[in-house]
């Protein structure tokens, strides 16, 4: 990071605007920052720090804190830093929260912090902002440390070295120097190593505690502690199983005789049963006979009677007809004695509207009355008519004066709405630029988190494939190390067959083909299964196949791996690069950034529409002065309207003196006109209708009494008629043998209860003759049989059968056992393959994985040690300077002996003393010492780090301390390795008192007090 122009307004002690250009060095690199103690020096320092951190220097104060107290209110604290990290050019403005005047009215309100961050590479217009990296306090923070690749503490440990944190860089431990060092050299691949050793390790020693669970739970799912124990189980299950069988076989005989007995006896015993049956069937049917015989009787009885019912069903009808004359005669006689008490009513109405001939009479003169009274009621109503059009008159200037009022009121509210949506337009229109900013880092948040997203998914997919093509890759390589072993094995049987293939060949007395000698005493037998030649090449053949697979596996693992790894890293700097909006939903975030790009689009309008809005403000006013007017006129026309109706309301008070108050409107003297017509029309009605009843009733009584007597002639005849036909029943009664009408009616039956008895008799006589035969058969079929013992067959039945049935249960227990046993012992196999395999494979991981995470004597991790490596590079380049410095005396170098136990080790400093020959820690040097050995570790940091390709660009450092406590040949020594940072192209900027510093350094950034706060600026000597 190299500065290039700092403007600081309202400060520390800067009460204005302060510019610090530090491009006026020009082609040095070296300047010492001057001034009286109060000045404001250190506030330079506390300025970059809080531009790129939001805090100063020393961290001991907030921003809020360093607001100048000689700055007016007006003026806002603020600073704008422009910097350069490699070939990148970069403006920060920052401004923390503070007090500032209300915009409209009186009083203050709290300005809350905010910054934005600018990249500017190529943009040559100071005025030009360049394009946003970043809005907002925290958010300008977090991209600020990835472009610096510091945190704030780290920040002034390595660039900027203030009072009290100058050493500390020198005296940090192993754990908070590997924080920083980590960062400057970008080691964190190496920390993912050790993480992936130990995540494998870790995965493996799972894998192996699964498998020896899984062969534990084998083993005690057998019921078996050994697997020799299982075997046992198993061999003596297959013994037990052939014996079961072989009993089985002997008892599945036996019960087939069993059964066959049974039966038999069964068959017996049903042939007893049936003559038995039969026997009782035939007695039942006896016992019947008589009460069939009964209902022959009885059958005969009513097919007599079914005779006479034509005679009875005469004479009910007759009897019937004499009955309803009867109830005629009643009927007609019940009429007249209606007739005549209607008719005695009648009589009296008539009577009753007689005597209201006076009433009917003050009706017609009511009528009469209310007729004369319309005229009047007419001219009262166009009085009415007067005061209604009057006070509509006045309603309507009422109205017009109320319109006009509120138009008036309307134009003045729509006068304020205007003002104060001119006001809120000015202040959106004055955001835009920041709403600009805010919503391309908005919509930028939004695009990463849309590609988080789909790194995220291909990174699900690329594990998957991996624990695919892994699972495969370990499939084909167990394949192929079975199939070399395999071959193995079949090529030393091959080796040892061909021995005893040319020993088959010998002849006694002839030389062997091998050795020569004529005499054999121990040939080779053959063994057996030799395999042959062919077999042999086909088993090679096999093994190159699976070596070919092996191959492609192997190949397509890495691929698979290669592009796992890549979008895992993807992901993880995406992730780096979002920080906090990496979690969050990314629905939300682009809801944010339309949210965003809509406040933009809004004060872009709100920018066109501020002249608009002030044009319409002043046509508004114009609007108002003419409604005023319109105002005074409407509420002239209402003073003339209310005196015209006052004078038609006393014309209507004089009229209504003339009219009862109760028929003063007309439709109320309508009604009492047509209430007085109705009753005289009705007691007229009424009296008419009474005569008129009368007559009726009348002509009705001697109707009714003409039809008593023709109903009492016909009830006479009807009854005559009846006796007759009873005589004549009663003696074809007697024809047919009833003694009497009981006795015919209890014979009767109905036709469906003769033909249900004539079914019964039928039934019952073909029900004996089928039982006498059935009773023929079944003893016919029962001769000669006797009962049998069916409980003693059904017992040996049942013993059997259940001796069966317990030999198939322990059958197929047997079974089941020998089936898991075989199964247990393939599993237990299996697993233990597995499991030998995965040892292996842990000895090699589990020990790598140790070692690389710090398990080792030293306690140095992989990451540790590479960063071990890179100090040393560090302590050599610190120590020529040290050595330039300490006239040879001290060397920086690095051990690695642990402080403590438990503590992380191998990058712990110490400093070898010349003169004694020994090392010791450096915190036994004293002040001026450690000064010196602080600024050649800073240095010689600076060196290594800009020396690595890829590595953090430390262009500028800051000394605020220690040259006071140097002698001067020291601070000679000192000043000349600060010079020598020139050859390098580095920015050095000193802090000091000493006075021998402002004679050797030509560039000067002076700073000199004044009553209303301090100014600076350069000054090249």
């Amino acid at each position: 990071m190299k500065p290039i122009k700092l403007t600081i307004s309202a400060f520390g002690p800067y009460a204005g605007t302060q510019v610090i250009d530090f491009t006026e060095l020009g082609e040095r690199t070296f300047f010492l920052i001057h001034g009286p103690t109060g000045s404001g020096k250190t506030t330079i320092l506390d300025a970059i720090c809080f531009a790129l951190y939001g805090d100063t220097s020393g961290a001991e104060r907030k921003g809020e804190q360093m607001r100048s107290g000689h700055a007016d209110l007006t003026e806002p604290t603020e600073i704008t830093f422009d910097f350069a990290i490699g070939a990148d050019t970069y403006r920060i403005l920052r401004f923390p929260e503070q007090e500032r005047p209300k915009k409209r009215g009186e009083g203050t309100t709290i300005m809350t912090a905010n910054a934005t961050l600018w990249k500017r590479t190529g943009v040559t217009d100071d005025a030009e902002e360049g394009a946003v990296l970043a809005v907002g306090w925290n958010k300008v923070t977090e991209v600020v440390e990835q472009l610096l690749g510091f945190k704030s503490s780290q920040f002034r440990q390595v660039v900027m070295l203030p009072q009290g944190d100058f050493r500390r860089l020198l005296t940090a431990d192993s754990k908070e120097r590997q924080a920083i060092m980590e960062i400057l050299f970008r080691t964190e691949f190496y920390r993912r190593i050790e993480e992936s050793l130990k995540e494998s390790a870790k995965k493996l020693q799972a894998e192996i505690e699964q498998l020896k669970h899984q062969k534990t739970w084998v083993l005690q799912n057998a019921g078996a502690e050994t697997r020799e124990e299982l075997e046992q189980q198993y061999r003596a299950n297959l013994e037990q199983q052939a014996e079961v069988q072989k009993t089985i076989e002997k008892c599945r005989a036996a019960l087939k005789e069993a059964q066959d007995r049974l039966e038999a006896g069964r068959q017996v015993r049903e042939k007893l049963k049936e003559k038995e049956g039969a026997e009782k069937a035939l007695k039942e049917l006896e016992q019947n006979a008589g009460e069939i015989e009964t209902k022959r009787a009885e059958l005969t009885r009513a097919n007599r009677a079914a005779g006479l019912a034509d005679a009875e069903n005469l004479l009910k009808t007759r009897q019937q007809e004499a009955d309803n004359a009867a109830t005629h005669l009643e009927n007609k006689k019940f009429v007249k004695n209606e007739a005549e008490s209607a008719c005695e009513n009648a009589a009296k109405v008539l009577a009753e509207e007689e005597e209201k001939g006076p009433e009917r009479e003050a009706a017609g003169l009511k009528v009469a009355q209310l007729d004369a009274l319309s005229e009047k009621v007419a001219a009262l109503a166009g009085a009415n008519q007067a005061v209604s059009d009057a006070e509509k008159k006045v309603n309507e200037a009422e109205t017009r004066q109320r319109n006009a009022q509120d138009s008036l009121d309307a134009v003045r509210k729509s006068i304020e709405e205007k003002s104060a949506a001119f006001a809120e337009a000015k202040t959106t229109a004055d955001q835009a630029a920041a709403l600009e900013s805010a919503c391309r880092t908005a919509e930028e948040a939004a695009a990463k988190r849309q590609s988080l997203e789909k790194f995220r998914r291909d990174l699900a997919a690329a594990r998957k494939s991996y624990t695919l093509a892994e699972n495969k890759h370990r499939q084909a390589e167990a394949r192929h190390n079975a199939a070399r072993e395999e071959l193995a094995v079949l090529q030393e049987q091959w080796n040892k067959g061909q021995a005893a293939i040319l020993a088959g060949g010998l002849t006694r007395g002839e030389p062997c083909p091998v050795c020569g000698s004529p005499d054999h005493p121990h040939p080779a037998a053959p063994g057996a299964g030799l395999p042959s030649e062919a077999d042999l090449k086909s088993r090679r053949q096999a093994v190159i196949d699976l070596e070919a697979a092996l191959s492609k596996a192997r190949d397509e693992f890495s691929d698979i791996k290669t592009v796992k790894s890549t979008a895992q890293s993807r992901t993880e700097d995406l992730e780096k690069e979002l920080g906090e909006n990496a979690h969050i939903d990314l629905a939300f975030l682009q809801a944010k950034a339309g949210k965003a790009r809509g406040l933009w689009s809004e004060a872009r309008q709100a920018a066109g529409t501020v002249s608009a809005l002030e044009d319409a403000v002043k046509k508004l006013k114009e609007r108002e002065e003419a409604a005023g007017r319109q105002l005074e006129v409407c509420k002239k026309e209402y003073q003339k309207a209310y005196t015209e109706l006052e004078t038609a309301r006393a014309v209507l008070r004089e009229r209504e003196l003339s009219v009862p108050e109760n028929l003063r409107d007309a439709a109320a003297l309508s009604k009492a006109r047509l209430e007085a017509r109705q009753k005289r029309d009705k007691l007229m009605a009424n009296y008419e209708t009474a005569k008129k009843a009368a007559d009726a009733a009348k002509q009705a009584l001697a109707a009714a009494a003409a039809a008593e007597n023709e109903a009492l002639a016909n009830w006479q005849a009807a009854l005559t008629l009846a006796e007759n036909e009873m005589r004549s029943f009663q003696k074809r009664l007697e024809s047919a043998c009833f003694d009497s009408l009981k006795e015919y009616r209890e014979a009767r039956k109905t036709p469906e209860e003769i033909q249900k008895t004539e079914k019964e008799i039928k039934g019952f006589d073909e029900s004996l003759h089928a039982a006498r035969d059935r009773l023929a058969r079944a003893t016919g079929a029962a001769e000669g049989l006797a009962e049998p013992d069916l409980d003693k067959l059904a017992l040996e039945a049942a013993e059997t059968k259940e001796e069966h049935d317990q030999l198939l249960i322990k059958e197929g227990r047997l079974q089941t056992q020998v089936k898991e046993g075989d199964r247990s012992l393939k599993k237990l196999q299996e697993l233990e393959g597995q499991l030998k395999g995965l040892e292996d494979r842990y000895l090699v991981f589990g020990r790598i994985s140790e070692v690389a995470n710090g398990r080792n004597k030293y306690g140095l991790t992989f990451q540790r040690f590479v960063l071990g490596a890179l100090l040393d590079d560090v302590t050599i380049a610190a120590t020529e300077r040290l050595k330039l410095m300490s006239r040879g005396r001290y060397h920086l170098q690095r051990t690695t002996e642990l402080a403590r136990r438990n503590a992380a080790g191998g990058l712990d400093l110490e400093v070898f003393d010349t003169y004694t020959g020994a090392a010791r820690n450096v915190a036994t040097l004293s002040g001026g010492e450690t000064f010196l050995a602080s600024l050649s570790l800073a240095l010689g940091l600076a060196d290594v780090v800009q020396s690595y390709s890829g590595g953090i660009h430390l262009d500028t450092i800051f000394v605020d301390e220690g040259f006071g406590t140097l002698d001067p040949e020291s601070l000679d020594f000192a000043m000349r390795a600060l010079i020598d940072l020139q050859k390098g192209g580095r920015l050095v900027g000193i802090i000091s008192h000493v006075p021998e510093l402002k004679e050797r350094i030509d560039a000067r950034l002076e700073v000199q007090p004044t009553d209303r706060g301090s100014v600076a600026g350069f000054r090249v000597v």
